[in-house]
């Protein structure tokens, strides 16, 4: 693993790479900017402004519901981001990869570019599916809050192996059939699962979490073609 973030920093001064990591990380502030709106306005419509009664004026007073619904907008951004990422993820996917392999696998033929009508499936089909169980696990998410860092370790497995799942199969596709690949990603799927969580943990990380996408598939490419072969 370490050797292949290393791989993937080297490369960043190879304009095949930058160019597309850095046209992803303005599309990903876009994206996260609309989800940021999005997000006020939804948690706007639910968290009251004020109320009748003594108890009600001193929350108020004191500014709970912005605070409150500060926290919710923070916490549903945070939430829905992997849906971000992997949209972006799939826009970019044949570009990353083409550069990966050019400079690191340059005895490889050409892969199969995957259509934008395929990818865009494939992306709509991820995010549907990561917004599904994540917000299916929402209340499990804010119980757990008492008993911290459980709900952030269980955010964390379970996102960790949507997105080492995807991330692996996506990048396979271009190379192998999908059952192929399945059975590739199962013999390895612990591997698999810890590369999802360490691509997730950088999703977390403010303002580089923008590049995470198309990095992620970067580390990726790699991945796959270290893993075929065992």
């Amino acid at each position: 693993m370490i050797a292949d973030i290393a791989r993937v920093i080297a490369q960043l001064t190879d304009p095949k790479l930058l160019r597309p990591v850095l046209l992803g990380l303005i599309a990903s502030a876009l994206l996260l900017a609309a989800l940021v709106v999005g997000s006020i306005w939804v948690i706007g419509s639910i968290v009251p402004t004020g109320g009748e009664g003594w108890l009600a004026r001193q929350l108020e007073s004191f500014g709970f519901y912005e605070i409150a619904g500060g926290v919710l907008v923070a916490m549903l951004a945070f939430l829905l981001f992997p849906a971000v990422a992997l949209m972006i993820q799939g826009i970019f996917l044949d570009s990353v990869t083409d550069a990966v392999e050019a400079k690191h696998y340059p005895n490889l033929a050409p892969g199969r570019a995957v259509p934008f009508g395929e990818g865009l499936s494939a992306a709509l089909r991820l995010v549907g599916l990561v917004l599904a169980v994540n917000l299916l696990l929402l209340p499990v998410y804010l119980i757990l809050l008492l008993l911290p860092p459980t709900g952030f370790l269980l955010y964390l497995a379970v996102n960790g192996y949507l997105v080492g799942r995807e991330y692996f199969e996506v990048v396979g596709l271009r190379r192998r059939a999908l059952p192929e690949l399945k059975t590739i990603r199962r013999r390895n799927r612990i591997t698999v699962w810890l590369d999802g969580i360490l691509l997730f943990l950088f999703f977390t990380v403010p303002v580089l979490n923008l590049a995470g996408p198309t990095l992620g598939t970067a580390y990726m490419v790699h991945r796959y073609h270290r893993l075929k072969s065992e």
